[in-house]
């Protein structure tokens, strides 16, 4: 056997474990998507409420919506650049119109923490 062969069935022999890694990396990336997402907007979901209710919270919902417009237009770009629907193109710039007026209306009043 020379060096070429030997490594040519290397490479089929391994090939189920690639394409584990790949799948497994592949969930790990969608799992932390989901909690990013969740989390942004559940945090700002809830210190707007609490702005609104109280007046004051223990942190600025406006960071959080930056965060999850962010994520939200980032997975959207991802299914455009996939599937070439409409509707993610649509959520891309919508979430980068939200992006960008949170982030001028941070810069503009700067954050309000308690």
């Amino acid at each position: 056997m020379d060096k070429n062969e030997i490594l040519a069935r290397s490479q089929k022999e391994n090939i189920l474990q690639d394409e584990f890694g790949a799948f497994v990396e592949q969930k790990a990336q969608a799992n932390a998507y989901i909690v990013i997402l969740t989390y942004s907007a559940l945090a700002c979901l809830i210190f707007f409420l609490q702005t609104h209710f109280t007046g004051k919270a223990y942190g600025d919902y406006r960071a959080f919506l930056f965060c999850f417009a962010i994520t939200f237009g980032g997975r959207s770009f991802q299914h455009f650049r996939s599937h070439r629907k409409a509707k993610d193109i649509l959520f891309v710039l919508i979430a980068l119109c939200i992006a960008i007026i949170t982030f001028v209306n941070i810069l503009n009043h700067g954050m309000e923490i308690l």
